[in-house]
């Protein structure tokens, strides 16, 4: 009879570890399914740079890792004008020292403006939305010079260079900034590791709320340096999932006079979507 309840204890065993070499085995499939899949979308990604006919690239970095998708590599750790993606800067430096604050009304005085969104009163978080460059030019202006330089510094932002103008020297230089750098900036800016008070760097990041989907969050800032040749356009934020993790990214990409406006976030989406970072939902 003992031996009969060894025998049964034994078969039991040996079944439960059957059982468990199959599903891990199951589970293991599945997870190399999944990394096929998504592997075989990321090389879809240069064909969406293609048909949108431009030169462009992709950079993630979750902390760790930089990754680089799109049809020109290279881009990556170029540097280029950030044009609007500086308002995240300028607003970090502008409210650290008290030169405004989130709901400060920024007065139009009636003057024409380049677009007619732009021609309104905005608070500075309106502004940011609406990428208002006036605006930021009138909050540069208010740091001033010696105050921005000295930051711009301190905080390693690009080449640091932003000359003897205070007002435009991230929409036509000489303050550059490489893809790689600004996608480390944004996940610095999403993890709040910024050499700003915390509760500044809150507040930036609430002025960038772009949309969710499900429990994940996108977050991000568009640039178009047009005053440039080639022109680019930017597209930088992070993603935020529910467990927290973050990946920073940007979009670097050749444009030109008459481009769609919105081509840059679609694009973003698209590519998002791809690398399995923020679904569309289907």
């Amino acid at each position: 009879m003992y031996r009969h309840f060894i025998l049964i204890m034994v078969s039991a065993l040996l079944g439960a570890c059957s059982s468990n070499v199959s599903m891990n085995h199951h589970i293991d499939i599945k997870a190399n399914m999944m990394d096929s899949t998504q592997t075989s979308r990321a090389q879809e990604i240069p064909l969406l740079f293609n048909e949108a006919q431009t030169q462009a690239v992709f950079v993630t970095y979750d902390g760790i890792q930089l990754k680089s998708y799109g049809n020109d590599l290279t881009r990556a750790q170029r540097a280029y004008v950030p044009a609007s993606t500086f308002k995240m800067l300028n607003a970090l430096i502008g409210l650290q020292h008290k030169k405004t604050d989130p709901n400060e009304v920024f007065k139009w005085q009636g003057e024409k403006r380049s677009f007619k969104a732009w021609e309104k009163d905005m608070t500075l978080t309106e502004a940011m939305q609406a990428s208002a460059v006036p605006v930021y030019q009138e909050l540069a202006r208010r740091i001033g010079l010696d105050l921005m330089r000295s930051e711009v510094k301190r905080v390693g932002f690009g080449n640091a260079d932003i000359g003897h103008q205070v007002d435009n020297f991230w929409l036509v230089g000489p303050l550059k900034v490489t893809p790689e750098q600004e996608a480390k900036f944004a996940y610095q800016l999403a993890t709040q590791s910024l050499s700003f008070d915390t509760a500044v760097q809150q507040q930036v990041k609430e002025m960038l709320y772009i949309e969710r989907r499900g429990d994940a969050k996108l977050y991000a800032k568009s640039g178009w340096a047009s005053d440039v040749s080639p022109q680019v356009g930017w597209y930088t934020g992070w993603v935020e999932q529910p467990n927290g993790k973050i990946t920073a990214f940007t979009l670097n990409m050749e444009m030109k006079e008459g481009d769609d406006a919105t081509e840059r976030k679609q694009l973003t989406l698209d590519v998002l979507d791809k690398l399995g970072i923020f679904f569309y939902l289907r």
